[in-house]
């Protein structure tokens, strides 16, 4: 219970810094959500707060459809590369880092790292395709789409 708590003050913190932000690109307030296929088969989506005009933080969550793991919940953070490679819209690239907790997992509670890459094609202002590639056993991307709520 003591890591729920941890990890709920975690989110309230980046939360709370998040919106004290003024930026100029907009790479936050958008809802990612994936799903992913064969023995790692689950769902999984986080909400993206820009903290700098290149940074997000986000909580993330994660569930399995197998019997090994049920949940996970944590919270990452990106770099977006648009500025130093030039990219224009529709493109985002991005890398980043998170940490999470697995819940109900069959060898119990623990804490999962991992690391990130992705990118994203944006078909309009509001929907956009991502593919996203990571290691760590509770978060790692996926096919998804992001939601931009301008």
């Amino acid at each position: 219970m003591k890591k729920i708590y941890t990890l709920v003050f975690a989110a309230v913190f980046m939360l709370a810094i998040s919106q004290t932000a003024i930026a100029q690109e907009n790479h936050g307030n958008a809802l990612n959500a994936f799903v992913k296929f064969g023995d790692n088969s689950s769902i999984g989506a986080f909400y993206e707060f820009q903290v700098h005009p290149d940074i997000t933080v986000s909580p993330e969550g994660r569930i399995w459809f197998g019997d090994d793991q049920k949940l996970a919940l944590g919270a990452r953070g990106d770099y977006y590369f648009d500025r130093i490679f030039k990219l224009a819209e529709p493109w985002d690239i991005w890398g980043g880092a998170g940490i999470g907790f697995l819940i109900n997992d069959d060898s119990g509670d623990s804490i999962d790292f991992n690391i990130h890459a992705g990118g994203e094609y944006k078909f309009n202002d509001t929907w956009g395709l991502i593919l996203e590639i990571g290691g760590g056993s509770a978060f790692s991307g996926g096919l998804g789409v992001g939601i931009h709520f301008n």
